[in-house]
C-alpha cells in the first residue's frame, strides 16, 4: 500500500497540498486547546461515571420491567400462564382451597374466562414437561415464573425448591429471579 492509497482512503482529499516534508515539525496545539481538550475529557469522564452509577443503582429495575397483564397476551399465551399457575399450586403436594390463586388471578388483570381456565387447569393439568417446553417455545418463561410466584406460599421450603427447579428448567438468569421476588413478593 502507498502513502497515497491510504491518505485517500482515510480522509486526506488533496495528499500533495497536506504532506509534511521530512525536515519540519508537526505543529502543536496552543497551551489553551490543550488545556480545553483536558476539561472536555474530564467532564466527559464525570459524566460517564455519573451515568454508570445510576444505571447499576437502578438495574434491577430496568433490566426486568416486567410487569404481567393477562390482557396484553394472546389467548394461547394466556392459557400457558394460567397452566404454569395451576402446576405451581398443584406442585405443594396436598390439595388447598384454590382461592389465593384466584386472588392472584384478580391482581394480574384475569377475566371471568381466566378464572374457568384456571379450574379446568386445577381439575385436568398438563404433563410438567410438556408444559415447561410449551413455554420455552412461546418465550414466556419469565411471565410462567411471576405467575408460579404469586400462586404458591413463597415462605413452604417446597415451594422454593419447586420455584428454584422452574427458574433453572426455565433458563432464567439469577439477576432476573432475584428482581422478580423482589417486585413479586407476597
Amino acid at each position: 500500500m502507498s502513502f497515497a492509497f491510504l491518505t485517500r482512503a482515510f480522509g486526506r482529499d488533496d495528499p500533495a497540498g497536506e504532506v509534511e516534508e521530512p525536515g519540519t515539525a508537526p505543529a502543536r496545539a496552543s497551551r489553551r486547546d490543550r488545556r480545553a481538550g483536558r476539561a472536555d475529557a474530564v467532564v466527559t469522564e464525570a459524566l460517564g461515571q455519573k451515568v454508570l452509577h445510576a444505571f447499576l443503582q437502578n438495574r434491577h429495575q430496568t433490566l426486568v420491567p416486567l410487569t404481567l397483564n393477562l390482557r396484553v397476551l394472546e389467548p394461547a399465551q394466556r392459557d400457558l400462564v394460567i397452566q404454569a399457575m395451576a402446576a405451581a399450586f398443584l406442585a405443594q403436594g396436598r390439595r388447598q382451597d384454590p382461592a389465593p390463586v384466584r386472588d392472584a388471578l384478580t391482581r394480574i388483570s384475569a377475566a371471568e374466562a381466566e378464572r374457568q381456565r384456571l379450574d379446568k387447569a386445577l381439575a385436568a393439568p398438563l404433563a410438567l414437561g410438556d408444559l415447561l417446553d410449551a413455554i420455552l417455545d412461546a418465550d414466556l418463561g419469565a411471565y410462567a415464573y411471576v405467575a408460579s410466584l404469586l400462586a404458591v406460599d413463597q415462605r413452604r421450603r417446597v415451594n422454593q425448591l419447586y420455584l428454584a427447579y422452574l427458574a433453572e428448567r426455565l433458563g432464567l438468569a439469577e439477576d432476573v429471579v432475584s428482581s422478580l421476588h423482589r417486585r413479586y413478593r407476597v
